[in-house]
């Protein structure tokens, strides 16, 4: 929380690097974190050693060698300067927008693709569906209808395995940065724009190389054959998850109209069949709001909306979802090496905490351990029915373990999957590259395979690329955050509506609805009166108006104070009102190693 107090000089320096904001005090240079939990401190800097940086930049600084004194190592532009916040939120945490010398020379020596050892594919009618501002397809879709009430489908995915070789310079920087990261405003790509965006995106009537899937499943959505392939495809159109949507609602335009028999409506149809068995095997099913930010010409945050989700989205998920499960079955088919996506079972402390909690709104998880999502498919259902829903999905999706890569297969709870890898994205996760190099491997299907070091060491990387999805994760939160409190900046003394999310015995942090950010009450900007904590409870209470303030409420609160450059929000009630939700008690958040409050992940 930051202090009222002035700003503190902190003469030892911090060991590692250090972003922040040159700022003047006392008449000297110092260096402003732009760290939420330092941004009142102050560090001095060796003198002589800002190397052209300038009061109001923003910079990278490190101690000199030795422990010595900070020195400005780069300048990232000034606070207002299109991008920053993304820049500070990514080299705050090591991540780098440069690829390696030996990487930017490969691509001049990639390996030309051709028809050889490749099914030819090209004659079908594959689509991308993404959404609209996206960059890069590295998926394509299509579904027939089958003599037997089932379907054939086929998911065609970027051959990236064709272009990056183990051991080589491209390999070794997709290795290290382990899959893409994504800013409002940019991405950091796990590989360079000429691949991501050239060679294995999936362009319209181009040839492109990928791996393949010809999937059959039967009329109840049980997968009862597959084939994998190198193949050679010509994508048939690029389409946007909305223009799909409307497509499906009646509204074809000039694209997806000459496709509606042939693409759009066999994709539903299956999907439908799919979404039935997904509902059989008991996946869980969370609608938890996204915030996405909205960027203008200049580079600013234009506004912060609700991110639309529609059931065009659900029908690539599906897809996705079943190549996963096949990729799965098929290394194991042959006793290949496989890196699982895989998602445990909540822990029982948590579970309880949770019982207790839905009970107080009436509702009921079954007694005993969960081993099954399926057990939570009740609660969901009568929960959306209720003013309350959205808070009791959040408990639910809270207690959720994280997902992980592992080359011990424990299962994908949150799915309900008993095999799952990811297989459906090697342009942005290199756990699905290493699982195209198996499949590679396993099937004779040529160059690009996964080699002895590789299949050695497999089980060690796994751990690593599970490590920079939980570093990447943590950069895009502090970047939303970021851009969260810029929007709000510019909207000091407004009000928005918000969550009380945790309650101490300094005041409240509320995540607002709009912006998607948490912002902190401290108490002396709730309504005058002597608060007192109680632990139990996690409830802040008057003791002489007798309001209370309990996690999980709804709340009214004015924008007092916000940051940008840190991502600080600080608030005020809006009114004099309580924001309590009687009789209920909070749920914690999962402590353990691999648990988070992000839920299942695919």
């Amino acid at each position: 929380m930051p202090s009222s107090h002035p700003h503190d000089t902190n003469h030892s320096p911090p060991q590692d690097k250090i972003v922040g904001i040159l700022v003047r005090n006392n008449g000297q240079l110092k260096l402003k974190p732009c760290n939420k939990k330092k941004a009142r401190d102050l560090y001095d800097l060796k003198a002589g050693a800002l190397n052209g940086a300038v009061e109001g930049d923003v910079v990278v600084v490190v101690p000199q060698s030795g422990g010595g004194q900070l020195v400005v190592k780069r300048v990232l532009g000034k606070k207002d300067s299109p991008g920053i916040l993304s820049l500070i939120s990514l080299y705050e945490q090591g991540l780098s927008e440069e690829f390696s010398q030996a990487a930017k020379n490969e691509l001049n020596t990639l390996p030309a693709v051709d028809l050889q050892g490749r099914e030819d594919l090209r004659n079908i009618p594959l689509v991308t569906i993404d959404g609209a501002d996206s960059r890069d397809f590295d998926d394509a879709v299509f579904a027939e209808k089958t003599a037997d009430g089932g379907f054939h489908l086929i998911v065609a995915i970027a051959d990236v395995a064709w272009y990056v070789r183990p051991g080589s310079g491209l390999d070794k920087d997709a290795y290290a940065r382990g899959n893409s990261t994504y800013f409002p405003d940019r991405v950091v790509p796990m590989l360079p724009e000429h691949l991501s965006n050239g060679l294995c995106s999936l362009k319209p009537n181009e040839d492109r190389a990928c791996l393949a899937f010809h999937l059959w499943i039967d009329k109840d959505g049980n997968l009862t054959k597959q084939e994998v392939v190198r193949g050679l495809m010509r994508s048939a159109a690029r389409l946007t998850y909305e223009q799909v949507q409307k497509a499906k609602d009646g509204q074809p335009d000039n694209v997806t109209g000459p496709l509606m028999n042939s693409v759009v409506s066999p994709l539903y149809a299956a999907y439908d069949v799919l979404r039935k068995a997904r509902g059989v095997r008991g996946a869980m099913d969370m609608n938890i709001p996204e915030s996405k930010v909205a960027i203008n010409d200049n580079g600013g945050v234009a506004d912060v909306k609700k991110a639309v989700r529609y059931e065009s989205c659900r029908v690539i998920e599906e897809f996705m979802v079943l190549a996963n499960v096949a990729a799965a079955k098929a290394l194991e088919s042959k006793q290949a090496p496989c890196v699982y996506r895989v998602h445990d079972c909540p822990s029982a402390e948590l579970v309880e905490d949770l019982r207790k909690y839905v009970g107080s709104f009436g509702l009921t998880l079954p007694a005993g351990e969960i081993k099954s999502a399926d057990a939570f498919k009740d609660v969901l259902e009568k929960a959306a029915g209720m003013p309350e829903g959205q808070l009791i999905t959040s408990a639910i999706m809270r207690i959720q373990a994280k997902a992980i890569y592992d080359t011990l297969n424990i299962g994908h709870f949150g799915l309900a999957l008993k095999e799952y890898a990811h297989f459906t994205s090697p342009i942005r996760r290199y756990a699905d590259l290493l699982v195209h190099r198996s499949l590679i491997d396993a099937f004779n299907l040529g160059a690009g395979a996964l080699d002895v070091t590789q299949k050695a060491q497999i089980t060690d990387m796994a751990k690593h690329i599970s490590a920079t999805e939980r570093l990447s994760d943590k950069v895009v939160r502090a970047a939303h955050d970021r851009f969260a409190a810029a929007f709000l900046s510019a909207n000091i003394g407004q009000t928005f509506t918000g969550r009380i999310t945790t309650v101490t015995k300094s005041g409240l942090f509320v995540r607002l609805d709009k912006a998607g950010t948490e912002g902190l009450l401290v108490m002396r900007n709730l309504p005058n009166d002597f608060y007192e904590l109680d632990k139990d409870k996690h409830m802040l209470k008057g003791r002489d108006h007798g309001r209370e303030y309990v996690a999980g409420a709804e709340i009214t609160v004015r924008v007092k104070e916000a940051d940008g450059l840190t991502g600080n929000v600080i608030l005020a009630a809006a009114n004099d009102n309580s924001a309590n939700v009687p009789g209920k008690q909070f749920v914690k958040k999962a402590q353990k190693p691999h648990n988070g409050n992000k839920g299942p992940s695919r």
